[in-house]
């Protein structure tokens, strides 16, 4: 399987993203979002409250680090582990058709999201593209890391 295989395969068998962004301070934010994949699997899409502080950071500068990874209880578990990370960039989604492809891709992933308090003019989509990947597969061997450039 090549490294852009396993980021495929890393971005469409997980639900969270943690992504991470600057403060005004130059400080670096992290927080997990639940996220749906674009139409390439460099594409990430999440939606959050439009008051939020991501929105601002992102306005402020949109470069982004992420990690889509998880947790291991056994040897066994970490000898099969594959994640990956890295930097990209993020923006609001300001194109109304874009707009609803992501509603619409997360939606069908997280059907819960249409629970959300509040009114859906509250919430801005935002779309992540991943840059450079680092691709960790620990079944080709413990620590192997193979860069993706997108």
């Amino acid at each position: 399987m090549s490294a852009k295989e396993t980021v495929k395969e890393v971005v469409s068998g997980h639900n969270l993203v943690r992504i991470a962004s600057l403060d005004t301070q130059g400080l670096p934010c992290l927080r997990s979002v639940d996220y749906a994949v674009g139409e390439a699997e460099n594409i990430l899409y999440f939606i959050t409250q439009r008051d939020s502080r991501k929105v601002q950071q992102i306005t402020d500068s949109a470069y982004v680090a992420f990690a889509i990874d998880h947790d291991c209880t056994s040897m066994e578990d970490l000898a099969a582990l594959k994640y990956i990370k890295g930097s990209g960039t993020a923006a609001l989604i300001q194109d109304p058709e874009e707009m609803q492809k992501a509603f619409g891709l997360l939606m069908q992933k997280f059907p819960y999201l249409k629970d959300l308090p509040g009114d859906p003019s509250d919430f801005v989509g935002i779309k992540v593209e991943l840059k450079e990947v680092l691709v960790t597969d620990n079944t080709i061997s413990f620590g192997d890391t193979q860069t993706v450039t997108y």
